[in-house]
C-alpha cells in the first residue's frame, strides 16, 4: 500500500512540475512567442499549408530562408500548440490544423494575427509594468503618443494593419446575427462601422431598414473607397462620436465601450441620447468578465484596455453600473454569444 501511494505521489508531483514549467515558459517567454508568431505571419506560411502538406526545405525555399534547418525548428517550434502538425511517416513534412487556418487566407484571424503580433504593440508593452504601478496607462506615451489614436495619423499602414483586424472582429461577431432582431427599425447607426461590413450585412437581412449608416472618424472613412461595404441603402459618414452621431432609432456598438473609462462611455452614451428617437434601441457588443468563469481572451484584452487606452473590459456588475448612471436601462443581456450582447434605451 505505501508503495502505490508513494508511486501517486511520484505522480501528482511529475503532474506539478509539467504544469509549473508551461506556465514558466509561457510566462517568462511570451516575448519569444511573439516573434515566432510574428514570423509566421510575416511569411503567410500558414497560407502555404492551406494548398497542402508540404517539407520544411520547400517551405524554406519559398520564402527564402538562408538555412532550411531554421525553417525546420520555426514550423517544429508550433507543433506543441497545435498550429501545425508534423508526420510521424516522414519528419518534416508539415500540414496544417483547425488552428493553422483561421490565420490564413481562408480563416478570419489573419488580419489580427498580423496585427497583434507586429512592432508598435511589442514597443508599447516593454513599459506596462510601469502602467501597473501608476495606475495610468503608459503605453502610447511610452513611443512618443499623446494617445493610441494618434498613431494612426503618423502611420497609414498601421491604419491598415488596425482596420483590416477590425473586419476579423466583424467576421468572428457574424455569430451574433441570430441574435439581433432589426425588424421594427427604419434607421440603423453602427458607430465606429470601420469599413460597414457588418451593417452592411444587417441591410442584406432586414429590408424593413430604409437607411443604415456607418459611422466613423474621417481617418477611417475616407481612407479607401474599396475597402468599404456597397449597399444602396447604405451611406458612409464620418464624424465623433463624442460631438454628434446622427439621429436614428437603432445604435449598434461593437468594441467600443471598452475602449474607454467610464466618464468617456458616459460622454459617448449621452451624445447618443440626443439622438436617438423615441423608442429607440442601443445594441452594445462587447466582452462581458465573469468571475466564476474569466475567460484568457477576456483579461487578455482587459491588459490590452488598461495599458492602451486606460480603460477595462466589464464585470456584468461594472456594465449595470455604467449603463444606469448614463441615464439608460438594460432591455435584455445574452452572454450565450461572444462578445456579449447587452441592449438598453432611455430611462
Amino acid at each position: 500500500m505505501s508503495k502505490l501511494l508513494k508511486t501517486n505521489d511520484s505522480t501528482n508531483n511529475n503532474l506539478g512540475y509539467d504544469e509549473s514549467m508551461e506556465l514558466l515558459l509561457g510566462f517568462s517567454s511570451g516575448y519569444l512567442h511573439s516573434k515566432m508568431f510574428q514570423t509566421i505571419m510575416k511569411y503567410s506560411i500558414c497560407d502555404l499549408l492551406e494548398d497542402g502538406p508540404k517539407h520544411f526545405s520547400e517551405i524554406s525555399k519559398i520564402i527564402c530562408f538562408k538555412d532550411d534547418s531554421y525553417c525546420y525548428r520555426l514550423l517544429r517550434y508550433f507543433v506543441p500548440f497545435k498550429l501545425f502538425n508534423e508526420s510521424l511517416v516522414e519528419v518534416g513534412i508539415f500540414s496544417k490544423t483547425s488552428l493553422s487556418t483561421q490565420f490564413s487566407k481562408n480563416g478570419p484571424l489573419k488580419n489580427m494575427g498580423i496585427y497583434y503580433s507586429q512592432d508598435h504593440h511589442y514597443k508599447m508593452f516593454q513599459s506596462l509594468p510601469i502602467t501597473l504601478e501608476n495606475g495610468i496607462s503608459n503605453g502610447p506615451s511610452s513611443v512618443g503618443l499623446s494617445n493610441f489614436w494618434e498613431y494612426f495619423d503618423l502611420n497609414e499602414s498601421y491604419k491598415k494593419l488596425f482596420n483590416g483586424a477590425m473586419m476579423g472582429y466583424t467576421t468572428l461577431i457574424d455569430n451574433a446575427l441570430p441574435k439581433v432582431d432589426l425588424s421594427t427599425f427604419d434607421t440603423v447607426v453602427d458607430i465606429g462601422g470601420s469599413h460597414g461590413l457588418f451593417i452592411g450585412k444587417l441591410l442584406e437581412s432586414y429590408p424593413n431598414i430604409v437607411q443604415g449608416i456607418n459611422f466613423d472618424l474621417e481617418t477611417v472613412i475616407n481612407s479607401n473607397e474599396n475597402e468599404k461595404y456597397q449597399h444602396p441603402k447604405l451611406s458612409h459618414v464620418s464624424g465623433d462620436f463624442f460631438i454628434s452621431v446622427p439621429e436614428s432609432d437603432c445604435y449598434l456598438m461593437k468594441y467600443i465601450l471598452h475602449d474607454w473609462s467610464d466618464e468617456k462611455c458616459c460622454e459617448i452614451l449621452k451624445t447618443i441620447s440626443k439622438s436617438i428617437k423615441p423608442k429607440g434601441k442601443v445594441f452594445i457588443f462587447d466582452l462581458i468578465l465573469d468571475p466564476s468563469n474569466y475567460s484568457k481572451d477576456g483579461v487578455c484584452k482587459d491588459i490590452f484596455m488598461m495599458h492602451f487606452f486606460n480603460s477595462k473590459e466589464r464585470s456584468l456588475i461594472e456594465l449595470k453600473q455604467l449603463i444606469n448612471m448614463c441615464g439608460f436601462k438594460i432591455d435584455k443581456i445574452d452572454t450565450s454569444i461572444s462578445p456579449s450582447l447587452t441592449i438598453i434605451s432611455k430611462q
